[in-house]
């Protein structure tokens, strides 16, 4: 049974959500707001964490700050806040998903399962012995330096190939051209910045003949990946 904990300072919206989940058969653990100084060990030993943000002690951004390196559980804003701002903020601080309130129950149990579904696939990959990383229908087999839709080869270039496996990696993270071309680049490398936008445009025509565009261009940043 997957566990999950739901952090929220308003006890209806707690109340709501372990109802939700637990008819889902969830093993639900909630926290009425945050208790400090944090405690990272009261984050751990769950798949999935649905974090509120706006709390009054600390706000669920800064939780998640603070928590990410020590916890690998997905974790999912529930915020009231849903300006492309605040979003992007939260998922550039390691938030794997958003959810504005009110929410749709459909919504959040949708997004719920397709991140527990996702991270069981990592684990069982992993358990099999194979270094792959299932993006749907996008697939990367990281030792062969290969990516597949839906079972056929994508000929990329070894820079395309970086480029799109940052990306991929560090999925809600946005990267500025600066970011990415010091990934993708010796540090000795005689090149320009503006390349790094000719491999994007490169990488979006080989995927469109399957009618995929991987990279998303956030204005006024740069590129993260498209899900």
């Amino acid at each position: 049974m997957y566990k999950i904990l739901v952090v929220d300072d308003d006890f209806e919206i707690l109340k709501l959500m372990r109802t939700i989940l637990e008819m889902k058969n969830y093993d639900v653990t909630t926290y009425q707001g945050i208790t400090l100084p944090l405690n990272n060990m009261d984050f751990q030993g769950y798949d999935l964490i649905l974090l509120d943000v706006m709390m009054p002690d600390i706000d669920g951004l800064q939780v998640c700050k603070q928590i990410r390196d020590k916890v690998s559980a997905p974790i999912i804003f529930v915020s009231a806040k849903d300006e492309e701002d605040d979003i992007v903020t939260g998922l550039n601080l390691g938030g794997d998903d958003y959810i504005t309130k009110p929410f749709s129950v459909k919504q959040l149990v949708a997004k719920v399962a397709a991140h527990l579904k996702r991270e069981e696939r990592f684990r069982k990959a992993e358990s099999d012995g194979k270094v792959v990383r299932e993006l749907l229908p996008i697939t990367f087999y990281l030792q062969e330096k290969t990516v597949c839709v839906n079972g056929k080869i994508v000929p990329l270039t070894s820079r395309e190939y970086d480029l799109l496996e940052l990306l991929s990696a560090n999925r809600n993270k946005v990267f500025t051209r600066e970011d990415i071309y010091s990934h993708i680049y010796d540090e000795e490398a005689d090149a320009l910045f503006r390349s790094v936008s000719e491999y994007v445009y490169q990488i979006r025509v080989k995927f469109s003949s399957y009618g995929i565009n991987p990279i998303k261009t956030v204005r006024g940043m740069g590129y993260k990946w498209y899900d």
